[in-house]
């Protein structure tokens, strides 16, 4: 190998971005916010199968950030492969669907990045996807994410439980790690 191949490889070893485990206080029969953002009811996201609680019981957060984590300890038990969405079965037995934008399938993974794989075993914080909003809305779709327990009558009642003395336009902003549901 010459010294020029040497000195280019060296300079071409960048290890991919992972953000840092967020940290916050846990109980297991809570949900918490995966992103930071402004809440939006489930009702009101502009999406039939959504809105109308199909997928589940939960949240739309309009995201200020770029990376979700998990919401509650578990194991992650779907992935897609264009790492737009992610299904954990939590420690209790809930299932919770986190769904970033919506069509942003169509992106066939363009502007985001999956920090874990199918079967592994998450704590509440750690990192889960990174996605680009910038490049959701340059695709044309819009960047809302959706946070559902897809199996709400199975594991029980559902109680929202997202509050926040901030307010932006008269809508809730929560951060990372803020409860967004309790099963009871």
């Amino acid at each position: 190998m010459k010294l020029w191949d040497k000195i280019r490889k060296t300079g071409t070893s960048e290890e991919a971005y992972r953000p840092e485990q967020a940290t916050f206080a846990v109980r297991p029969d809570t949900v918490y916010a995966p992103v930071s953002g402004v809440l939006v009811s489930v009702e009101e996201i502009n999406d039939e199968v959504v809105s109308s609680k199909l997928l589940g019981e939960g949240y739309g957060i309009l995201p200020v950030g770029d990376a979700i984590y998990a919401p509650a300890d578990g194991r992650v038990v779907m992935t897609t492969v264009t790492n737009h969405a992610i299904g954990l079965l939590t420690t209790t037995g809930a299932e919770v669907i986190i769904h970033i934008g919506l069509g942003t399938v169509a992106m066939n993974g363009k502007g985001f990045t999956s920090y874990v794989n199918q079967g592994d075993e998450v704590r509440a914080g750690t990192p889960l996807i990174g996605f680009d909003s910038a490049a959701i809305k340059d695709a044309g779709f819009e960047d809302v994410v959706t946070v559902v327990v897809s199996n709400a009558p199975q594991v029980g009642h559902i109680e929202y439980a997202a509050v926040s003395n901030t307010l932006i336009g008269d809508r809730p902003l929560v951060k990372i790690g803020d409860p967004l549901l309790v099963i009871r």
